[in-house]
């Protein structure tokens, strides 16, 4: 046979050094946070992040759970303990979950307590409520009862700033009133942000931005379809369909660098459910067309399809939380927000791409929580 040509990886030094800070209430954060979700027992430890950039973002919440059992509400708490004496430099973000046991706002001091104490911190950084409240009859919901729950937090001191998570804009509106009434300042809302679901929470962000409240974006990585991984075979095997053979001037090798080869029956830690949800959406979805116009960004900046997912969340104005459970994903997501940006051209490339919009996969929605006591859903408006 002729000579193999290993692919020219992506020079991680372009775009340079690492992430820009962003304001978020009194913090000053990276424009790239650290995903704890999928941590597990033996994921690296916080302390292992900081040694290769410090005053890093770290994004985690009570109900996250190093668990399996993390579907059926089992090992709360578990992923906070991850941190346990070791923050050092880092910021960390934790949040409370509404249950219907859950009816007082002093349940929300005491959750934030509990997470201060499995933290090991005397104070949370961003204390933010994780989802509205789903449970109680329609009209008589308890979100401003929560709300009391986080202006006590701050005016005990428990809390340094807070935030709300999956608010659509009347919702977002509301709480940052009734906030503001009693002197405190909402400081951030975190939703589904990627390029497979930004017309609602476009919407929701640029609410945020009018009332100074910045948007967190999850599933910025669309579950992995916005890496290449499940659309890399078909792609390689079609690139003059895509416009990304030899003729169109681009070379096998640069296009293969560009995403990650998944392993034969690998599941990355997915779970059955999210893995069928995945790959089903992969085949229906049109996101080849998407991912293939993602690679021409990618070698036109000399990085990844992921970190072109990533930095297209940044030049949006969200901070996008990208789960990391290996310390080159941290190092590749450090280089995705670096002070490169996709410009206008770019944008206006990959958003015209028509592509199904992506719900979640498994118990992940994006208007759902899987809380161990069924699926309850909300609307994101």
């Amino acid at each position: 046979g002729g000579l193999i040509t290993l692919p020219r990886l992506p020079s991680l030094a372009t775009g340079g050094g690492g992430p820009t800070r962003v304001k978020v209430g009194t913090l000053s954060i990276p424009n790239v946070a650290v995903g704890t979700i999928n941590w597990g027992a033996d994921s690296p430890q916080v302390e292992n992040y900081e040694r290769i950039s410090r005053g890093q973002f770290f994004d985690t919440a009570e109900r996250y759970s190093t668990s399996p059992l993390v579907g059926l509400g089992m090992g709360w708490g578990t992923t906070e303990m991850q941190f346990d004496d070791k923050i050092g430099s880092a910021i960390v973000g934790t949040k409370f979950t509404p249950t219907p046991w859950r009816k007082k706002s002093s349940d929300v001091v005491e959750a934030a307590l509990r997470s201060c104490e499995r933290l090991g911190v005397d104070q949370i950084d961003l204390y933010s409520i994780h989802m509205p409240d789903i449970f109680s009859k329609p009209g008589s919901e308890l979100d401003s009862v929560y709300w009391d729950g986080l202006v006590e937090c701050v005016n005990r001191g428990i809390v340094k700033n807070v935030g709300v998570s999956n608010y659509g804009s009347t919702l977002l509106t509301a709480a940052h009133k009734h906030l503001a009434k009693r002197g405190v300042k909402l400081a951030s809302n975190q939703i589904h942000y990627s390029l497979l679901y930004n017309d609602k929470s476009e919407q929701v962000r640029l609410t945020g931005e009018k009332l100074g409240v910045k948007t967190f974006g999850y599933f910025g990585l669309g579950m992995g379809l916005l890496t290449g991984g499940y659309s890399k075979y078909y792609i390689m095997k079609h690139l003059k369909d895509y416009g990304l053979s030899a003729s169109d001037g681009y070379n096998l090798g640069e296009v293969d660098a560009t995403m990650p080869t998944r392993k034969k029956n690998g599941n990355n830690g997915r779970s059955v459910f999210e893995m069928n949800d995945l790959t089903k959406y992969a085949a229906t979805s049109n996101v080849d067309a998407l991912v293939a116009e993602m690679v021409k960004v990618a070698i036109k900046h000399k990085k990844t399809v992921a970190q072109v997912a990533v930095n297209y969340c940044v030049s949006k104005g969200v901070v996008p939380i990208v789960g990391v459970s290996t310390i080159n994903q941290f190092k590749s997501n450090l280089d995705a927000g670096g002070s490169w940006r996709l410009d206008s051209e770019d944008i206006l490339r990959l958003e015209s791409v028509e592509v199904a919009k992506f719900e979640g996969a498994g118990f992940k929605r994006a208007e759902g929580k899987f809380v161990g006591y069924g699926e309850k859903s909300w609307v994101l408006d």
